[in-house]
């Protein structure tokens, strides 16, 4: 396949030169389409639960209609997602029935091997009124393989609803990762939406939430770059009912030559009036050679509404760090703890135990085990 689009295009443009309105790849990446093989979807035990590979779900079309209706564009590009949701190899459909608590996290792990080095997911999530679940999707490589992720992500949460997804990205440095996500957040309800990227020597992901009135939408990012990867991260909260209320949280570290573009959006639509939007991104830079670019956006055409947003970058804080060391850490021990330190508000939003544990040893392999010249 061939990816030539522009991709994560900012809903205004600003001027050629800062090199923000769109990444563009001019690559050829040699993946033909073939079956995905492996078991990705963890056992479910609950009767208030209908979930499923989305190929053997009939009842989908029903609430992808409602979905299609918004007619919203989303993902990192029109193809890309055209792509996961017509030509996918994997993928689930999740259906939480109507005031079901569900306590047990739905758990999809997509394991990348030599043998199934494509993945292209197509996963949809329903919440009825009044319901509540947990979803974790995991993206990870087994071995040195040259691994190619393009995925799509829809969540249609009914009034009331309260929808929480955490999304861990830590494939090798050979792979390629394309995430798209779209959140339909209806009266009173709830969607928030947790990402890790820690890995994939080219990560470019893209999250839109509707939100209407009286819904809640979050996100809460932490991502790591190093050696030469690169990453794009575009989040955009559309806020369109009164009374509507999100937040952008993202905290980052990078080191080597790293790259990475943030682009958070917040649009007040009209009719969205006493709404409240806030985003902020903070990044440690580990190093002089890293290019970190933020561009935190407010649009709005509402004139009672609330918008704040903050961008800062900045080194590690060198009176930290020597006292860290003068108390026995190891330079390496000291900045890992120091970044695990800022990253920690968000993996403490993580209920389950065993995820927080994989991400903080995912850090330590990257800042304490990896071996690097200070």
């Amino acid at each position: 396949m061939e990816i030539k689009d522009e991709l994560n295009s900012i809903p205004v443009k600003t001027y050629r030169w800062l090199n923000v309105n769109h990444l563009k790849i001019d690559e050829v990446i040699n993946k033909a389409k073939k079956p995905y093989n492996k078991k990705y979807l963890g056992d479910i035990d609950d009767e208030n639960i209908s979930i499923g590979t989305i190929n053997n779900i009939v009842s989908i079309n029903q609430h992808l209609n409602r979905i299609n209706n918004e007619k919203c564009e989303y993902g990192v590009s029109k193809k890309m997602v055209e792509l996961a949701e017509n030509s996918h190899n994997a993928g689930i459909y999740a259906y939480i029935k109507r005031g079901a608590n569900i306590e047990k996290p739905i758990r999809i792990k997509y394991g990348m091997d030599k043998e199934n080095d494509l993945v292209i997911d197509n996963n949809v999530i329903v919440a009825s009124e009044n319901s509540k679940a947990t979803i974790v999707i995991d993206y990870y490589t087994l071995d040195d393989v040259d691994a190619f992720h393009n995925g799509a992500l829809k969540i249609y949460a009914m009034p009331g609803a309260s929808v929480t997804v955490i999304k861990i990205q830590r494939m090798n440095d050979y792979s390629n990762h394309f995430d798209s996500n779209l959140a339909i957040v209806e009266p009173g309800a709830e969607v928030n939406f947790i990402q890790v990227e820690f890995g994939s020597k080219r990560s470019v992901t893209n999250y839109i939430s509707n939100i209407k009135e009286e819904g809640k939408a979050s996100i809460d990012s932490i991502y790591l770059g190093d050696k030469d990867r690169e990453l794009d991260l575009s989040y955009y909260m559309n806020h369109i009912g009164r009374r509507s209320i999100s937040n952008i949280e993202t905290k980052g570290a990078l080191k080597d030559r790293a790259k990475k573009l943030f682009k958070g959006t917040i649009d007040f639509k009209l009719g969205s009036s006493q709404s409240v939007g806030k985003e902020e991104e903070s990044v440690i830079l580990l190093d002089n050679t890293v290019v970190s670019k933020q561009v935190p956006l407010l649009l709005c055409t509402e004139d009672d509404v609330v918008g704040e947003h903050a961008a800062s970058s900045g080194k590690v804080d060198e009176d930290k760090l020597f006292y860290m060391m003068s108390r026995g850490f190891s330079k390496r021990e000291a900045l890992k703890a120091l970044v695990e330190a800022s990253f920690n508000p968000i993996i403490d939003k993580i209920p389950m135990e065993d995820v927080k544990n994989i991400i903080k040893d995912e850090l330590a392999r990257k800042l304490v085990m990896e071996d690097r010249k200070w």
